[in-house]
């Protein structure tokens, strides 16, 4: 009987298990993108702990298979929804939290974001629950890759191209959260994840809005600061009312660091982080990295004004000149007007203004 077999065998693609891409081409050994080692094939689910919550179901739907990661305020579980048969990520508050009435606020807000926002670039929220020992819970769509965090920890810088496509998507999700009058308050590397489709282009997904300023009330008591020091906005860091404009700066650090590998700021004491911040001027991006291009350089500098009505008026005013840098948008950078001089911070509230005396004396 005669074979009808092909002639020539197809052939399994190569995937980086970090990055999820997947490689005809048989011949490379490790990702071009990040480096990993190739494997032929890899486990239908992602990488997850032991846990003694293993077994444990929540609203009698939602069934704990291992243990994933933690935060400051909760753990992230991997899980089984038996009810569409699909994986999730459940993140469950600590229960040193769960009898506050405004941590438990805080943490749902990401559910209350995700419901009004529904964009591309924002983790999707699926549900949310309690368990039985009253800890709230929120179900989250399993994301597979890493966080732009572990990308830099890795790598140290990225190309310009791929740290602006990267800013694009974040300041596309921000602009659309921004106008739904919902500030994020953490923006930096650690809360961007990239999930990779098949060999196309990664996506970045905004994640943890639990410290979004929402416009249905406040999200903190008046004095009370919230965010991560190494990112903030001079306003954030005092206390001072914030806008848009916080995460303006914010997503400014974030691009300083995707393109140098390091931050404009740092120093071991988070006091005189801050104080840099609210009183130093930033590096030069051109200093560290002589072959920025110059409209990238002038973006940054834009984005880190100490003065919010130096920067860019709105997060969708940066997400244009980013689009115009990329050659997507037609014309060239528009930026913005340096609306005061000197570019110093002003503080609004008096607790501001004495804090802000007491920040320029840790300076040298």
């Amino acid at each position: 009987m005669r074979n009808l077999a092909p002639a020539v065998m197809m052939t399994r693609a190569m995937i980086c298990p970090r990055c999820r891409r997947a490689y005809a081409d048989r011949s490379y050994g490790f990702c071009p993108e990040d480096g990993a080692r190739l494997v032929q094939t890899l486990s239908a689910a992602p990488p997850a702990r032991p846990t003694r919550q293993f077994g444990a179901v929540l609203e009698d739907r939602y069934v704990i298979q291992g243990f994933i990661g933690a935060g400051g305020m909760s753990r992230v579980y991997l899980a089984a929804d038996s009810r569409t048969r699909e994986q999730v990520a459940i993140k469950i508050l600590n229960r040193s939290f769960a009898a506050d009435r405004a941590q438990r606020a805080r943490f749902l807000r990401e559910l209350e974001v995700a419901a009004e926002l529904g964009h591309p670039n924002i983790i999707q929220v699926l549900d949310a629950g309690e368990r039985a020992d009253g800890a709230p819970f929120i179900v989250l769509e399993l994301l597979t890759g890493e966080s732009v965090g572990a990308l830099l920890r890795r790598e140290g810088a990225v190309c310009e191209a791929m740290a602006l496509s990267l800013v694009r998507q974040a300041a596309s999700a921000l602009a659309a959260a921004h106008a739904a009058g919902i500030i994020h308050r953490d923006v930096k590397p650690d809360n961007m994840f990239l999930v990779s489709a098949g060999g196309g282009p990664r996506v970045l997904k905004m994640m943890d809005f639990g410290f979004a300023k929402v416009r249905s009330g406040p999200a903190t008591a008046t004095g009370i600061v919230l965010g991560t020091v190494p990112y903030m906005a001079p306003e954030q860091a005092l206390a001072d009312p914030i806008d848009g404009r916080t995460d303006v700066y914010a997503l400014g650090v974030t691009l300083f660091r995707m393109l140098t590998g390091q931050l404009p700021f740092s120093s071991p004491d988070d006091v005189v982080v801050v104080a840099q911040h609210a009183c130093a001027p930033a590096p030069r991006l051109s200093a560290l990295r002589p072959d920025i291009d110059p409209r990238v350089e002038a973006l940054v500098e834009t984005a880190l004004r100490k003065l919010p009505g130096n920067r860019f008026d709105s997060m969708q005013s940066l997400l244009e000149d980013v689009e115009r840098i990329l050659g997507v948008r037609a014309g060239e950078p528009v930026g913005a007007v340096l609306r005061k001089t000197p570019d110093a911070y002003e503080p609004v509230s008096p607790a501001a203004r004495e804090a802000l005396k007491f920040l320029r004396r840790q300076l040298p």
